[in-house]
């Protein structure tokens, strides 16, 4: 009975022990099924492609500037004078202002001087165009009567006949009174006026000081006319015309300007091996531009149609993306209308496309995968 007891307790105990091995055993290939499941599981961040209208905008940075830069240099020789108008760095002026003037007295004595010398060569010559040219007599001697030394000189009187030419040339009547008109040109660039409105920029010469022909006087800009220059990728030059709109924006995108584009480099910026693209900036009442301010543009150049925007860095080294069909990556080809900062503009991606926009470790055609739609 003893031994029969024995027996039983053992099987029974046998059968307990092979119970709790397999519930063991069970549990164990069970998680480690589930772990290897979840470890072979990619996920991946995709975009759903919606093809519509996309507006193309090139954008770029640049600093205003004026349309026109001059300077003033002066062309005859003498001292420098004050006009009335303070010729100091900063001093705005308006167009037709006498911005300063050179001391013109001994260069106005001098013509004067030459004018009655040539009062003297024609009064001697009107006797003679009296006997051989009387019938251009009276207008010599309204020319003559008409010479003011104070004046420029009158027109000449018509010639009629080459032989009248060849008197007067001659006489030296033509070429002094050329010789004259010279110096009645030569004595307006003592005086210098403003040819638009705006303002000076440096000074380089003072009032009083000896000025010889080709020394600069000063910096002007014109205030009126400012533009910018913004430096474009020579793979995008292509989209730019001239008459794009452009949004312009301040540092802090609190003041904003429109402009257009006025014209196109035809050659590479050394410094900055891309090409400048030149924007009219238009007047703006309530913010006021200056030269050297900073700005940054975005150029309108059309649009593109049937197309969308994806993130930079959905593109694989090849220029192609993966899309996910039916839980499965596959690669697919492109067509790259432009690249921007962070994103690309395409075509050829289908509607309804899962087009994975984040980088996958690993990936590979056919690897199978689940797509988590980025919101």
């Amino acid at each position: 009975m003893k031994k029969r007891q024995t027996i039983i307790l053992a099987i029974t105990s046998i059968l307990l022990l092979l119970i709790v091995w397999r519930l063991a055993t069970g549990k164990g290939e069970g998680e480690k099924a589930k772990e290897h499941t979840n470890e072979n599981k990619k996920f991946v961040k995709v975009q759903q492609i919606k093809n519509d209208t996309v507006a193309i905008v090139v954008n770029g940075f640049g600093r205003v500037s004026s349309s026109r830069n001059i300077t003033l240099t002066a062309e005859v020789q003498g001292v420098l004078l004050s006009s009335g108008f303070e010729l100091k760095s900063g001093e705005a002026f308006s167009q037709g202002q006498l911005l300063y003037k050179i001391n013109d007295k001994e260069a106005q004595l001098a013509l004067k001087a030459r004018k009655s010398a040539y009062l003297n060569i024609v009064a001697s010559s009107l006797a003679d165009i009296k006997v051989d040219f009387s019938d251009n007599f009276s207008k010599w001697a309204t020319f003559l009567d008409n010479i003011d030394l104070d004046a420029n000189l009158p027109e000449l009187p018509e010639i009629k006949s080459s032989k009248e030419k060849t008197f007067l040339a001659s006489r030296n009547v033509l070429g002094e009174y050329f010789n004259i008109k010279g110096d009645e040109e030569r004595l307006k660039k003592y005086n210098v006026y403003a040819p638009f409105n705006g303002s000076i920029v440096d000074v380089t010469s003072e009032i009083g000081g000896i000025v010889n022909p080709g020394t600069p006087i000063a910096t002007i800009i014109k205030t009126v006319g400012l533009e910018v220059a913004i430096p474009v990728n020579t793979s995008d030059i292509s989209l730019i015309k001239i008459g794009n709109n452009v949004e312009l924006f301040s540092q802090d995108k609190t003041i904003s300007f429109s402009g257009k584009v006025s014209r196109i480099a035809q050659n590479i910026n050394s410094n900055t091996q891309s090409i400048d693209v030149f924007i009219n900036i238009e007047s703006n009442d309530k913010a006021k531009l200056f030269n050297g301010m900073y700005l940054e543009a975005s150029i309108y150049s059309g649009n593109v149609y049937d197309a969308d925007e994806i993130p930079r860095r959905a593109l694989l080294n090849d220029g192609r993306v993966f899309i996910v069909q039916d839980s499965i990556l596959l690669k697919k080809e492109l067509n790259i209308i432009k690249k921007n900062k962070n994103s690309v503009i395409v075509k050829s991606l289908l509607d309804n496309d899962l087009v994975v926009i984040e980088p996958v470790p690993g990936a590979v055609d056919s690897m199978i995968v689940t797509p988590i739609k980025n919101k």
